[in-house]
């Protein structure tokens, strides 16, 4: 193996440790949420439309823009100095 190619094999596993280990934090967050608001951003990140969502929840496409905005306030503030 080439160094050039030992040094991206180790930044690939080293980047994927570090993208489970936040990914591990954010989802410690989300479970700290209320249930809607659990189910809101999962369905947020699965990249759903507001409109999708609101069909889902029983809600207004705004009012899921307003919920989502929120929702990520309170993970900033759970999250907040838990990465390095």
């Amino acid at each position: 193996m080439l160094p050039s190619e030992e040094k991206l094999a180790e930044d690939t596993v080293e980047s994927h440790y570090f993208s489970d280990k936040y990914l591990l934090l954010l989802y410690e967050a989300i479970k700290k949420l209320s249930e809607v608001d659990r189910a809101v951003i999962l369905l947020y990140l699965e990249e759903k439309s507001y409109q999708e969502i609101s069909d889902i929840i029983g809600t207004s496409p705004n009012n899921i823009g307003v919920r989502i905005t929120r929702i990520k306030s309170r993970l900033k503030k759970l999250l907040d100095g838990k990465f390095d």
